[in-house]
This record gives structure tokens, C-alpha cells and sequence, in this order.
């Protein structure tokens, strides 16, 4: 491990406080990306500026330390979701009180990205004997994860290893780490039934919306597989529409049901969609079923605590922190469904401690910032020298 890394706290939290200033609610994340492709300029590197749809672009930047052929990423995302109705003060500009930064984004998650800027300038300046090291920055996170899919079509997608900048400090049962998180499926099942007179419905009719709601009642007999750490993923109905736009005595011929899915390891789209069709088949309906699984679409994954990498990181962890993290399974979505469910890098999520996360009032604990920044760097730099 390089023992001259030092964390610059103060810049740290200068950019922090900027990007809070700066307001990347999706879609509209481009002044972001341009503020963190400036820092990169910065440190004496040109990012690369890949816009994933106008306006909407991710930024990337690589360091080549030295021989070695592995390649480590710091991953993080430039979008924050809308300002609740109810901050009290103004949600883009920080407020400082109590050991708390305060601002929409605070913890989810641009105090993670700045964590990330300082602990790559850090390394860049002590330039680390061998190796390679990137920083990835996307948009879209809290809407489809369309940037995280982008990435996987560049250079980024082969590294060897990740560190992801969610709000997961892991120093509590409650504030874990992921070691596994979710994966989501969105069904769309479209009901076609038979119009007919609804006065005389049985003569050559077949009700849509009837065999929905046989659909929708059995669904406590779709198949869902346990994990350890979940037990069993959830099923919701979203929507349900058909029947008449204007009023009219005719049995509905169509019929849409909208269903949200959350997985566990071991599940994945295509058995979802399997265990969908078999269920709609032991039902014997009328109707014609068709199922279709909508965006957004997330495989779940798996973290092997055992690997190399996730040591290493622990042992950085439990140096800085003063104990090891605790871990857990994850019910919800992340960047990292993406690159390790889909992508297969192997990713530890992990970044400040704070709370408030699409709420008014949300926040990062200062105090939490030069630690999270010094494991990146340590764990990036150990991992790159071994």
C-alpha cells in the first residue's frame, strides 16, 4: 500500500458543497458532468464525454499508473430525483449544521462522487508504482439506469474491480453493506379476450377484465424461490386498465395488467418470465395472455466475501474504521444490479454516512467524508500494487 496518500479534506468538501449547488435533477445532469470533467482537466487528464442521449452525458477518466494489466474503478451517478415540496431552506444551497451538510443530493449521492473525486486526485498526485484507474460517472440512476447500461459498452466494463458511491457506510446492523442486493422485473401482461353484448355475455363472449382479476388474485402462487437472505422476493400490482373509455354494454375484449417483481439471487429474467407464463397456464383462461417484461429491468447479484478484492477492502475498511463492516441483503435497486448483475464486475458498494435520501432535509455526516475518501483510495491503490 502507498503510504503517502493524503486526502485533501478541504477540497473535498468545497466540491461537495459546488455540486449541492448544482442542480442535476434528472434528466437534466449535463452542469454536473461538466463541473466533474472540469476537476478532472484539472488533474492534468482529459475525460472522456459520452453522451447517452442529448444532454445526458456520462464522463469517464483513466489513469495508467505503471505496468500491470489491472484496472480499477471508483462508479458513481451525477442525478438526483426532484426536491420534496417541504425543505425548509433552499434545497441547492449546502447548509452546514451540527457536523451535517445539508442539501438535495447531500448523501444520494454527490457526497459519494466528491469521496470519489478526491480519493483519484489523491492517487493521481502520489502516483501508485503500476496499474490502471478509473473514474465513471453516470446519469439515469434514479430513473432506468440508461448511463450504467452505457458503460457497459465501453472500456470501463472490463475492469477488474469497483467501488460504487452509495450511501451505505456499513458500521451498524442498520447501516449495512450490500452483499446481495434485489433485482426487478416489471411485467406487462396484455389480456385479449372476445366482445360480446354484456346483456348476453356467454354468447361468444370472453371477459378481459374477469380473467385479469383471476390473474391477479393467483398471484400468491407464482413462484418465488427463497434466498437466505431474503427469504422470498415481493409482487405488486401497479395497474390494472380495460373495459369501456365510454360507457358501453360490451364485454371487454382487453385488458392490461402492470406488475412490479422484486427477485433474489438465483432469479432471473428470463425464469421470471417463464414462472409468469406458467402460472397464466395452469390458470386454463379464456382469453389469450401475452407477457412482456418492460424497462426498467434489473438482474440481482450476488457479493463473493471471500474473493480477493472484497479482503482487501475489508481490511482497509476495518483499519480506518476502527471494525469490520457489517453486510446484509439489500431489498431495492442500485447502479451496481447493472454492473454486477449484468456486467459481472465485481462491486462493493459503500460511501458516507447520512440520511434523508429523497426527503426533505436530506444530509451527509461530515465527519464521514475523509474516511470513505481514504478507503477508496487505500483499497484502489492496495488492489492495484498486489
Amino acid at each position: 500500500m502507498n503510504e503517502s496518500i493524503n486526502i485533501d479534506n478541504d477540497y473535498l468538501i468545497k466540491i461537495l458543497k459546488t455540486m449541492i449547488g448544482i442542480d442535476s435533477v434528472l434528466p437534466h445532469e449535463e452542469r454536473l458532468a461538466s463541473f466533474i470533467a472540469d476537476e478532472i482537466r484539472g488533474m492534468g487528464l482529459e475525460p472522456q464525454w459520452h453522451e447517452i442521449a442529448p444532454g445526458r452525458p456520462n464522463v469517464y477518466a483513466a489513469a495508467e499508473f505503471g505496468p500491470g494489466d489491472k484496472f480499477f474503478v471508483f462508479s458513481g451517478h451525477t442525478d438526483t430525483v426532484p426536491a420534496a415540496s417541504d425543505w425548509t431552506t433552499d434545497p441547492f444551497e449546502p447548509v452546514e449544521k451540527d457536523g451535517r451538510l445539508y442539501g438535495l443530493g447531500a448523501i444520494n449521492m454527490k457526497s459519494g462522487l466528491a469521496c470519489s473525486l478526491a480519493a483519484f486526485r489523491a492517487l493521481v498526485e502520489s502516483q501508485p508504482r503500476r496499474g490502471r484507474l478509473g473514474l465513471a460517472v453516470v446519469v439515469d440512476q434514479e430513473g432506468c439506469s440508461a448511463g450504467a447500461r452505457a458503460l457497459l459498452k465501453t472500456e470501463f466494463a472490463r475492469c477488474d474491480a469497483m467501488l460504487h458511491a452509495e450511501h451505505f457506510f456499513g458500521d451498524t446492523t442498520k447501516n449495512y453493506l450490500p452483499l446481495a442486493v434485489t433485482g426487478k422485473v416489471l411485467y406487462k401482461l396484455t389480456v385479449r379476450g372476445r366482445a360480446a353484448h354484456a346483456f348476453r355475455p356467454l354468447e361468444g363472449g370472453i371477459n378481459a377484465v374477469s380473467d385479469a382479476a383471476r390473474i391477479v388474485t393467483a398471484l400468491d402462487r407464482l413462484k418465488l424461490r427463497e434466498h437466505p437472505l431474503f427469504d422470498k422476493g415481493t409482487v405488486c400490482v401497479l395497474k390494472i386498465e380495460g373495459g369501456y373509455k365510454e360507457y358501453s354494454i360490451v364485454v371487454p375484449e382487453h385488458c392490461e395488467i402492470v406488475i412490479t417483481r422484486l427477485t433474489v439471487p438465483g432469479e432471473t429474467v428470463v425464469l421470471a418470465r417463464a414462472d409468469m407464463n406458467a402460472l397464466i397456464e395452469e390458470l386454463g383462461l379464456d382469453s389469450q395472455v401475452t407477457v412482456e417484461i418492460q424497462p426498467p429491468c434489473y438482474e440481482p447479484y450476488f457479493l463473493e466475501v471471500n474473493s480477493p478484492f472484497v479482503k482487501l477492502f475489508k481490511n482497509v475498511y476495518q483499519r480506518v474504521v476502527g471494525t469490520e463492516p457489517f453486510w446484509a441483503g439489500h431489498r431495492g435497486i442500485v447502479d451496481a444490479n447493472v454492473f454486477a448483475g449484468e456486467g459481472g464486475i465485481p462491486t462493493v458498494v459503500f460511501g458516507p454516512r447520512g440520511a434523508g435520501h429523497h426527503k426533505a432535509g436530506e444530509f451527509v455526516e461530515i465527519d464521514s467524508l475523509e474516511p470513505v475518501a481514504r478507503i477508496y483510495a487505500e483499497t484502489a491503490a492496495r488492489f492495484l500494487s498486489e
